[in-house]
């Protein structure tokens, strides 16, 4: 947050990229975010996960023209929706800390496990067996929404980290 706090208040343009498992870049123009990446996920998706991140290598390249356009978003409305987000993430990181290793049913799981239409999305993809943040760029929903989806089934026990 310091790193992307400096760089907006600077009015520099170029690539802002953070070594990560959850790791991506931003672009940005002079005090404005215009677009992000992470993973398979570009524009707010990956804005969300790039504001879950606490730590990495971070790289700044000057001058770096973003190949499109996902975002628009001010300093100030940056910042704030930047910190927001991150304090949203705590505590669904403490249930998925490792996005690389996938979901599985655990043996309490039944089929007979009502669920509506949105966790329906979600849990189909559990059975292929795969990483964490590969599920959460396939769903088409924001990530903290379908993680938001998938935390009372880990609490409960019915699914876990493999």
């Amino acid at each position: 947050m310091p790193v992307m706090q400096m760089l907006l208040s600077s009015g520099r343009a170029g690539r802002f990229s953070v070594a990560h498992p959850r790791g991506g870049e931003l672009w940005l123009e002079p005090g404005e975010i215009v677009h992000a990446r992470a993973g398979a996920l570009t524009g707010d998706a990956a804005l969300q996960v790039m504001s879950s991140l606490d730590g990495g290598q971070f790289a700044f390249a000057p001058d770096v023209i973003p190949t499109e356009r996902t975002l628009a978003l001010r300093r100030d409305a940056a910042l704030r929706r930047l910190i927001e987000d991150a304090d949203a993430w705590a505590p669904l990181l403490r249930v998925f800390p490792d996005w690389n290793r996938p979901l599985r049913f655990t043996p309490r799981w039944t089929e007979a496990q009502p669920v509506t239409r949105g966790q329906y999305v979600a849990l189909s993809l559990i059975p292929e067996g795969l990483p964490l943040k590969t599920l959460l760029e396939r769903t088409g929903q924001p990530p903290r929404t379908t993680l938001e989806t998938l935390r009372p089934f880990v609490t409960a026990g019915l699914v876990e980290l493999g």
